[in-house]
């Protein structure tokens, strides 16, 4: 029943991400996928560097450094220094990542409800409940 779990939980997770990459708002902005979720973390985490940046998605710091780079030349972030680290840059989205981001927000909105329009509260509410246990469970076990 565990090995099952897990299996789902796992094919869940891969298949929300691949309907995350075929959202119109990446096909518009001209983004990969990467690139999107880059500017969510940004956009969600104003000021996180590019150390963090590359921890929070578990990236490579080089992969996140070149898609950085490409959406600093793109105009959709801007690096500043850290206000007690000069050696640290802080990441910030221009408007124009505020803009891209709001529409990748607007669309993963709408892909999480309808991925969930079939569940009760109830469901949700235990499913939320489960996946906290879980997710505290394995956090104790770091």
């Amino acid at each position: 029943m565990s090995d099952k779990l897990i299996s789902l939980l796992r094919e869940v997770s891969t298949n929300f991400q691949l309907r995350l990459s075929e959202m119109t708002a990446i096909e518009a902005l001209k983004l990969a996928p990467f690139q999107a979720r880059l500017l969510s973390v940004i956009g969600r985490s104003p000021g996180i560097s590019q150390i963090e940046l590359a921890a929070s998605t578990e990236r490579d710091k080089a992969q996140v450094a070149r898609a950085i780079k490409e959406l600093e030349r793109r105009g959709y972030i801007a690096r500043s220094v850290h206000e007690s680290d000069w050696r640290s840059q802080c990441l910030n989205l221009t408007d124009e990542g505020k803009q891209a981001c709001a529409l990748l927000d607007v669309q993963r909105s709408e892909l999480v409800a309808s991925t969930l329009r079939e569940c009760s509260t109830e469901e949700l509410d235990a499913l939320f409940r489960t996946l906290g246990k879980l997710n505290q469970s394995l956090g104790q076990h770091q």
